[in-house]
């Protein structure tokens, strides 16, 4: 591994907050040392639960490269029944010497609370 960045915030150390239709950015990561031809491997996690008045909860997560409305190069939406702990990796490729990811989330019914923690973590991987 070359390089390694990890942005985010932990719970409790922010107000849990209602997420609407509008996408918004929870957070972004900025990749650097990055070769043509690198593995790129981004993390996101993101903990969050279901409004009170709703049966279940319902999330739609994306990580966009470049700039916060840019290509997406994830998309993932789900669902739950109290809480929810979303994980997941993505692998990209290398092509700049600095690469800018964006996690962001929407709600179109805004049936989701982000609770904490939240990150987007990246990875250079040199050419093999």
């Amino acid at each position: 591994m070359k390089y390694i960045h990890k942005v985010g915030t932990a719970a409790g150390t922010f107000p849990p907050f209602l997420v609407r239709a509008d996408e918004i950015v929870l957070t972004s990561v900025t990749m650097m040392h990055i070769n043509p031809g690198d593995r790129l491997v981004l993390r996101m996690d993101v903990g969050w639960e279901k409004p009170i008045h709703w049966d279940t909860g319902e999330m739609e997560f994306r990580i966009r490269k470049d700039t916060p409305d840019g290509p997406v190069i994830y998309w993932n939406l789900e669902t739950c029944f109290e809480r929810a702990y979303s994980m997941e990796t993505v692998t990209d490729v290398g092509v700049a010497p600095i690469q800018h990811y964006y996690l962001t989330v929407r709600s179109s019914e805004s049936r989701g609370i982000i609770t904490g923690p939240y990150s987007l973590q990246g990875s250079v991987f040199p050419v093999e």
